[in-house]
């Protein structure tokens, strides 16, 4: 699947989130590795803080076996609370755990890997809470 065709949907996907299947077990934060697996949005700034951003991206490898992660990058002086959720319309949801977040520190939440067929396609979105203010992506 290629994450170009998930742009296009992503502008829609806000109501995605309000009809999302439900999501799986709260996911903890864990270091970002990116590869060529991996299909990014640009990153958004959350509303909170300027030095707080988050996009959305697409891993995907060639067995079409695709998972959702939220990536949060803090580039602050001072500690932030985040939490978060990720949604997909093809089954890659998850809560993600509220945590502290250092300065100088990108971290994902991953949600759950899902098997998607090779004509691909379908919504994403996420959301980042940050001190208990959310934003969507979209």
């Amino acid at each position: 699947m290629r994450f170009k065709a998930l742009t296009v949907a992503v502008a829609a996907a806000g109501a995605l989130a309000l009809a999302a299947s439900p999501a799986s077990a709260a996911a903890n934060w864990q270091e970002v590795k990116t590869n060529s697996n991996w299909e990014c949005l640009p990153y958004k700034t959350h509303t909170i803080s300027t030095n707080i951003k988050f996009k959305p991206c697409v891993v995907t490898n060639a067995n079409h076996d695709t998972q959702v992660v939220l990536v949060v990058q803090h580039s602050g002086t001072a500690a932030a609370v985040i939490a978060g959720e990720v949604v997909s319309s093809f089954g890659s949801n998850t809560l993600c755990n509220s945590s502290t977040l250092n300065p100088g520190f990108t971290r994902g939440c991953y949600a759950p890997t899902v098997t998607v067929p090779s004509s691909g396609g379908g919504t994403v979105n996420v959301r980042l809470s940050v001190n208990g203010t959310s934003n969507w992506y979209v």
